[in-house]
């Protein structure tokens, strides 16, 4: 059965968000892309969740997205596009559970 996953309200619309509610603030796409990213406050103690703020635009902005997907502790970094690289890439990775397929 299909997971619906709803993104969390700050991310900036596109293919890559944050699922609501699953983020612990790990710390990983503070370091991995943080100008992809973004807190819901000043990153530290006074932030609950993170968002994607800008959506990749460029290969080595995909790169370091693939990257923060690879590297996040709680897998809540998700993919819904259609772009056969980044879905091969995913699938290369071991990340293929992050592509939102379709139902």
């Amino acid at each position: 059965m299909h997971k619906t996953r709803r993104a969390y309200h700050l991310n900036v619309v596109g293919d890559f968000y944050v699922e609501d509610g699953c983020c612990t603030v790990c710390g990983v796409p503070e370091v991995t892309a943080p100008d992809l990213f973004g807190p819901d406050g000043p990153w530290g103690e006074h932030t609950d969740h993170c968002f994607v703020r800008r959506q990749p635009e460029t290969r080595a902005e995909v790169g370091r997205m693939l990257e923060t997907i690879r590297c996040a502790e709680l897998r809540c970094i998700r993919y819904r596009g259609s772009d056969s690289a980044i879905i091969a890439a995913l699938r290369a990775s071991g990340e293929l559970e992050q592509w939102d397929r379709e139902p």
